[in-house]
């Protein structure tokens, strides 16, 4: 938090108290209640900040002066860091009692960010990522469209809402996995659905943006649109990789996963998530960035027992995709994956090498990687016949 005060900032100490007060005695006295409101018009951030991330205090005793107060904060605060410290703290306690009103301060402080809030940010822009975690809240965990609509408009341009889809894919790291549980519960597997939904939207309208930047990078294009091309795509693809590790380590895919709470407890779960996230895997199969790839044979190698033979094809259209294109084989971690994959699959699923075809495609996956000079996949590639016997 940006917003400081010390031990000479008396009107801060004097906020805190009136809260403080207003949780207790404001129902039996309206005074309280008009001092919050003053405090609301302090020129000093610290004061107005003291009622803003508290100003639920009032929704028993005075709502309809609640709600005025709150109005007049996404309408007139100046300052970013309360706006969002009011939506995150103050507001998001409200967001199952009252979604419609809420919604409609969100919209308020959405239509700000195309006038006086739309300014550039040094860092995070704490307003997005609250928007962005109100966006999964009241879309993905209560069924509400409008917010939907609105991820929709912000998913088009990554490079101005990067810091909202990313925290928008960042609170639902736990539901896309939801309906794995062991005895899902309905609602849980709504949310999932609806998670994923969002997850699909995102990653579409990202690639799409990535691939026109990168055809505008490769071309004759004037300098000044390359330079604006190349924002474009770096976030676009910040955006695809954010939303990958949320797959990534919400599964339980990564090696030193400490979260008891694994996605993909077992084989039948992958299976399952192999057959209805085909379309966003494939999505972060067309990513260019080595990173995105990496998580995301990764991921495939976890999923394994889910179904050998699909992932396997997977991986190989990657390693031969875009892989090939970005010279992933050329990564030491690449080398050490791919090696660790193929060794895993000789040992627990050689039969479905018995397949001439893949069993063709294994040889040229290693081929790929001895080519350029890795010794272990070279001298797994020598061992293949003794292995297959």
């Amino acid at each position: 938090m940006s917003i400081h005060w010390g031990n000479w900032d008396v009107r801060v100490y004097a906020a805190e108290a009136w809260v403080s007060l207003a949780s207790r005695f404001a129902v039996g006295h309206p005074a309280i209640a008009d001092r919050l409101q003053t405090c609301l018009a302090d020129p000093a951030p610290a004061v107005r900040l003291q009622v803003a991330q508290n100003l639920q205090i009032l929704f028993l005793a005075a709502p309809e002066r609640m709600w005025a107060m709150a109005e007049q904060i996404v309408t007139s605060e100046t300052d970013a860091e309360i706006i969002s410290t009011f939506l995150s703290n103050a507001l998001r306690r409200l967001s199952h009692t009252e979604p419609e009103r809420c919604e409609a301060l969100l919209g308020i402080v959405k239509d700000r960010l195309d006038g006086d809030l739309g300014g550039e940010y040094p860092g995070r822009n704490d307003i997005l990522e609250s928007l962005g975690g109100w966006t999964a809240q009241l879309y993905a965990g209560q069924g509400r469209t409008l917010t939907r609509t609105w991820l929709e408009e912000w998913s088009v341009d990554p490079a101005r809402y990067r810091d909202l889809l990313d925290a928008f894919t960042s609170s639902l790291r736990g539901a896309f996995f939801d309906r794995y549980a062991p005895a899902a519960h309905a609602n849980a597997c709504a949310m999932c659905d609806r998670a994923q939904e969002g997850l699909s939207l995102i990653l579409a309208s990202a690639t799409t943006t990535a691939a026109e930047a990168y055809r505008t990078l490769t071309s004759s294009a004037p300098e000044d649109d390359k330079r604006e091309a190349e924002q474009h795509y770096r976030a676009a693809e910040m955006v695809i990789n954010h939303a990958m590790n949320q797959l990534y380590f919400g599964s339980g895919a990564h090696a030193n996963n400490q979260d008891t709470a694994v996605g993909l407890p077992d084989a039948a779960a992958k299976s399952r998530f192999l057959s209805e996230y085909p379309a966003i895997l494939a999505l972060f199969g067309r990513s260019r960035e080595p990173s995105t790839l990496h998580h995301l044979i990764e991921l495939y190698e976890f999923l394994i027992p889910g179904n050998p033979v699909t992932v396997f094809e997977a991986i190989h259209a990657i390693l031969f995709g875009r892989g090939e294109e970005e010279g992933y084989h050329y990564e030491s971690l690449g080398s050490t994956a791919v090696v660790r994959i193929v060794q895993r699959y000789i040992a627990d699923y050689r039969g479905i090498f018995e397949d001439e075809g893949r069993r063709g495609r294994l040889i040229a996956i290693l081929q790929l990687f001895s080519e350029v000079g890795w010794p272990d996949a070279l001298k797994l590639l020598y061992q293949l016949p003794d292995l297959f016997r």
